[in-house]
């Protein structure tokens, strides 16, 4: 299906970010325990980082509605990403990943902008395809991890990491002026940025009210937003300790870690390419459940799995990107689909929120987990996959009661 408007170049230029974002990102971890940060200090950072995003998602709304979708999105994706960037490529010690965690959080204010100057002037329909776009651009990027591991195994881990930075910077900020010169405004936003006029900031809290209360009326919403909430909790879990896993407790090298990152890419490129136009066919909860299903097995791989196990951890990974690659656009789809366009950015926000104080106490209870042992954060996500499972079951009999 053909993808116009804004959501072309936002979706396109996407790799110029995701490409040095998968490069450092499966490392991040062991980077920051380098500088003496323990597992409980990088599980606190991560909570830390997820209070701090619910305050700029909070004032997500008016920055997006008062200054537009455009101008929004290119400023603060220069703070968020350009700014830290150069923090982490200078890190000495916590502080640094302290100080990167506050400027990194501002991406909650360009998430919702960047969502509504995608979506905005979009189709309901055509949504699903843009996720699974996006969700490809992720995939392709992954290819490039091995990049990440040569450099690594030639330089060490910091030098290496750093010149990883450097060229994110580079990228990210290319990606961010080029995108903001191919697109325009939306309709919804020209109209925002008239209607915001003279409203001060403790103004717009005032439009939080009513559609919070709408939202909260909506059964079906509110299960969609516990199971994006989930769905997002464990994919930080795994995302901020598999490396500590599969390196210290399966005892396989940063090479290896990038096979495993490549792996997950290629199968992820292989489900959206022949796995997801079939899915696409059927209109049910149930490729989620498969996808769940597909984390779960994985996670058990992963628990069970004894030192140097190649088969095992190729497994994982296959299974990993299964389930990522069908569970995750269609959850990220049904609550897109739920908001209305008149009230985008501020149901973002409410959105934002609502998974980020749910999340919130994972990282940290991640990091002290895995300071006792490295499968333990693990055994947390599996719990958190037969919370997703029951919560599909239930939406589905409050869907067959209205």
């Amino acid at each position: 299906m053909s993808i116009k408007g804004n959501a072309r170049p936002c979706v396109f230029m996407e790799p110029l970010w995701a490409v040095p974002h998968t490069l450092f990102f499966g490392y991040m971890t062991l980077y920051m325990l380098e500088f003496g940060v323990t597992l409980t200090q990088v599980g606190m950072i991560t909570s830390l980082g997820m209070v701090v995003h619910i305050l700029f998602a909070l004032i997500s709304p008016y920055v997006t509605d008062k200054i537009g979708r455009r101008y929004t999105s290119l400023i603060f994706d220069i703070t968020s990403w350009g700014i830290t960037m150069l923090i982490w490529a200078a890190a000495q010690n916590i502080y640094y990943f302290f100080i990167a965690a506050f400027t990194n959080a501002t991406l909650r204010i360009v998430s919702n902008s960047w969502q509504c100057l995608m979506l905005e002037d979009s189709e309901p329909e055509v949504r699903i395809h843009i996720f699974n776009f996006l969700q490809m651009a992720m995939i392709i990027a992954g290819f490039f991890t091995p990049i990440g591991a040569l450099l690594i195994n030639r330089l060490t881990l910091v030098p290496a990491m750093r010149i990883m930075f450097v060229f994110g910077f580079i990228s990210m900020m290319t990606m961010f002026i080029v995108r903001h010169f191919l697109t325009k405004e939306t309709s919804v936003g020209l109209q925002k940025i008239e209607e915001m006029k003279g409203v001060g900031f403790r103004d717009v809290f005032k439009t939080y009210t009513p559609v919070l209360k709408r939202m909260a009326k909506d059964k079906m919403l509110i299960l969609t937003l516990f199971l994006r909430s989930l769905n997002f909790t464990q994919l930080t879990i795994r995302q901020t300790f598999l490396a500590v896993l599969v390196t210290r407790r399966l005892g396989f090298t940063a090479e290896v870690m990038a096979v495993f990152l490549s792996l997950n890419a290629v199968v992820m490129l292989l489900v959206l390419l022949f796995i997801t136009p079939i899915l696409a066919k059927f209109t049910g909860r149930w490729p989620i459940s498969l996808g769940i299903w597909a984390h779960i097995v994985a996670t058990i791989v992963l628990l069970l799995s004894p030192p140097h196990s190649y088969p095992l951890l190729i497994l994982s990974a296959v299974l990993i990107a299964l389930g990522t690659a069908i569970a995750t656009p269609r959850i990220d789809a049904l609550v897109a689909n739920t908001i209305v366009n008149d009230e985008r950015s501020v149901a973002n926000a409410i959105v934002a929120v609502l998974i980020l104080v749910l999340s919130a106490p994972f990282g940290f209870i991640g990091g002290v987990l895995s300071e006792i042992d490295a499968r333990l954060p693990f055994l947390l996500t599996f719990s958190i996959f037969l919370v997703c499972l029951l919560l599909l079951r239930i939406a589905t009999r409050v869907e067959k009661a209205s």
